[in-house]
């Protein structure tokens, strides 16, 4: 089983070296071949044994490169860029400030004007007018709002040089297909103050967060620092703190990541458990080690959901969960079990 793991991942890693996706008919034929490599009926030996492994190889590079050709078809045309769309959706994560405005993400629900094509889900900057103040009073956005917006938008773009920000990259990870921004001379409509969903509900849930923080802590200099290690909001810390930690070398402590996951885990586990053998009620009623088990995975779960639920959050409580469950069953815990 591990080995086969292993063959899948290298099928997946080979497509990341592919200048192009490959095209469907092609798709189709690597799906058919990897089936008729890992059909059953082959008989048992080394050459059955190499066969899987180039089955989970093939079957791995062409899941990869089904996933990646649906996330590239849903884009901008070139047709459409630069030209006014009216769009009805909803913001879907925080709102991030500038200097100059605002910019969140925006999931677009239905697309107004006649006959353009936008994809899913894109990033949008809506930038302050003259009368600054009025426009933080009366057009405050947050998440999980249905909002009516005139934009332009362009498809993404950014710098290519090496070891720099790939911003492309970026904004690929979150599914943001276009960029662009508000209109400022058309006009604007609230249309539902929350949409009920869950990922709009965390969303909501890191906001409230975020404002308690700023409501609190005010203009202290750490002001940043809580909000990014508590909702993932990285945008909140200055540029000049960045500075000093990129100098300290400490950036990768500000990113939510497997170390505040794993740490957050251990805590809440290691408390509950501590707590539970305090009744003796409890320990016949569940033994302690699988109550922290739980609380654990439990808190680690939460914590990613109000760090934003990154690819890195993601990758660590997918981890947390295969442990979590092989101690819960009491199987053995082999480092290549585990991390496979």
């Amino acid at each position: 089983m591990r080995s086969n793991i292993i063959a899948f991942a290298c099928g997946v890693g080979f497509l990341q070296m592919q200048e192009a996706v490959p095209a469907w008919p092609l798709l189709l034929a690597l799906l058919l071949t990897a089936l008729a490599l890992l059909w059953p009926g082959w008989r048992q030996g080394r050459l059955r044994r190499g066969l899987v492994l180039l089955g989970c190889t093939v079957l791995g590079f062409a899941w990869a490169a089904l996933l990646a050709e649906q996330r590239l078809r849903d884009q901008l045309p070139v047709a459409w860029e630069g030209r006014d769309v009216q769009l009805v959706g909803v913001i879907a994560a925080l709102p991030h400030a500038f200097e100059r405005g605002e910019r969140f993400a925006f999931d677009v629900e239905s697309v107004e004007t006649a006959a353009a094509v936008v994809p899913q889900r894109i990033m949008l900057s809506w930038y302050h007018g003259w009368l600054e103040d009025e426009w933080r009073e009366g057009l405050k956005i947050r998440p999980g709002e249905r909002w009516r917006f005139t934009v332009r938008l362009k498809r993404p773009h950014g710098n290519a040089n090496p070891l720099a920000f790939d911003y492309e990259a970026w904004l690929f990870e979150r599914n943001l297909r276009a960029t662009g921004y508000v209109r400022p001379q058309a006009a604007t409509q609230r249309l539902d103050d929350f949409v009920v969903r869950p990922s709009y509900l965390i969303e909501r849930l890191r906001d409230r967060l975020r404002q308690s923080f700023d409501e609190v802590l005010g203009d202290a200099p750490y002001a940043g620092v809580l909000v990014a290690l508590a909702v993932g909001d990285q945008q909140a810390i200055p540029g000049e703190q960045w500075r000093l930690f990129r100098q300290t070398g400490v950036t990768h402590l500000m990113s939510i990541s497997g170390l505040h996951v794993t740490m957050v885990a251990a805590l809440c586990g290691s408390l509950v458990g501590w707590l539970w053998r305090r009744s003796e009620r409890l320990l016949l009623a569940l033994p302690a080690q699988k109550v922290a088990i739980a609380a654990g995975w439990l808190a680690a779960f939460g914590y990613a959901l109000l760090a934003g639920f990154a690819v890195p959050a993601q990758r660590t409580l997918y981890m947390l969960t295969v442990v979590a469950l092989a101690l819960w069953a009491g199987r053995n815990l082999g480092a290549s079990r585990s991390l496979l």
